[in-house]
């Protein structure tokens, strides 16, 4: 049967990820591959109305979490944000049919170390939440930096599925390569594009691009 729109098209000729949080789209657009997700996504996902129970098992799972001993140096607000956009991905993870994408804390894209922790820390929150879970399926997405690649390095020789994020550059992807990064994510904008709608970036200016 012939495509009957371009989304079947598409999948019909190479691989389709959804780049949504939202269940009712993934399931109603499916069948998709991956599903992406980060901070920002889920922070608008997480203000619908219909995401309120979601955030109410969040705060009791996050506060019995940081009553155990692997938990228990974490602040609420981050184990919190960790733990719902675990809760939605596997609910995405149901309608997929490879990998579910989690991001972790942008604020640590300059350690190493910590970006390792935020990872195993997700795994576990994986775990916790669902052990039947296959944590083959989980892809964490770290940031570029020069730190977020060796983390990325670390983790891939762990077994762990990572794809460098917010990749820039030539030399940010060859980098990737290198530490055997299994995605890559270029960016042609920078972030603040897409939520300070006066920004222009310093090139564009200079270059008088447009």
């Amino acid at each position: 049967m012939a495509p009957q729109n371009l989304l079947e098209l598409l999948r019909s000729r190479t691989v389709v990820d959804c780049d949504t949080m939202e269940f009712e789209v993934a399931k109603s657009l499916g069948p998709f591959t991956d599903c992406t997700s980060n901070q920002a996504i889920a922070f608008f996902e997480l203000q619908k109305p219909e995401n309120k129970k979601l955030l109410q098992e969040t705060a009791e799972t996050t506060k019995k979490l940081l009553g155990t001993q692997k938990f228990q140096d974490m602040k609420f607000p981050e184990l919190a944000v960790e733990v719902a956009m675990v809760k939605l991905q596997l609910a995405i993870a149901s309608v997929v049919t490879g990998f579910v994408h989690v991001q972790t804390n942008p604020y640590h894209s300059y350690g190493a170390e910590e970006m390792i922790q935020d990872g195993q820390r997700i795994i576990s929150i994986f775990k916790h939440l669902d052990p039947d879970f296959d944590t083959k399926r989980i892809c964490l997405k770290i940031p570029s930096t020069w730190e977020g690649l060796q983390a990325c390095k670390f983790l891939e020789k762990d077994g762990i599925t990572t794809l460098a994020t917010t990749l820039f550059s030539i030399e940010q992807a060859a980098l990737a390569a290198e530490v055997q990064c299994t995605y890559v994510a270029p960016y042609v904008n920078e972030l603040k594009v897409h939520f300070d709608a006066g920004y222009i970036h310093p090139f564009m200016i200079e270059t008088g691009s447009s």
